[in-house]
């Protein structure tokens, strides 16, 4: 199977959640934690009110493995990290802001990874022992 077609949320379908690029058959596991951050990110996607490009979401442990730098344990493995590609630099701090006010709506533990070439979203950071939001430059 090299996708999977429908949607959960208006618009991030479940291609963009899967990890295509798994050798492993399961490539995206539906929780109802997923689901949540999957709505989770649609209310970013709302607020911003244009396309956000998914570049990695849901990951295998196998793939997750073979990626430089990525944790052993990262939540991308529990499907509850999201990396973005086409956020605007200069957008950053307005879109932490913005992820960690829904963070808060739902009662979760979130953070924000920013990189050159965009930003990780994720709602698990208490799976570290983190009490609060995580802001990590990287």
């Amino acid at each position: 199977m090299d996708s999977i077609t429908g949607r959960i949320v208006k618009n991030f379908s479940l291609d963009e959640m899967m990890n295509s690029l798994a050798d492993e058959d399961v490539k995206l596991v539906l929780t109802p934690e997923v689901v949540e951050f999957a709505e989770m990110m649609q209310e970013l996607r709302d607020w911003y009110a244009k396309p956000l490009e998914v570049s990695s979401w849901f990951r295998t442990k196998i793939f997750n493995a073979r990626l430089p730098g990525a944790s052993k344990d990262s939540i991308h493995l529990d499907g509850q990290a999201c990396d973005i590609n086409n956020i605007p630099k200069h957008l950053y701090k307005e879109f932490i802001t913005a992820w960690q006010v829904i963070c808060r709506t739902h009662n979760k533990i979130g953070g924000c990874n920013t990189y050159d070439w965009g930003i990780h979203f994720d709602n698990f950071e208490d799976k570290f022992g983190h009490k609060e939001f995580v802001i990590r430059t990287l």
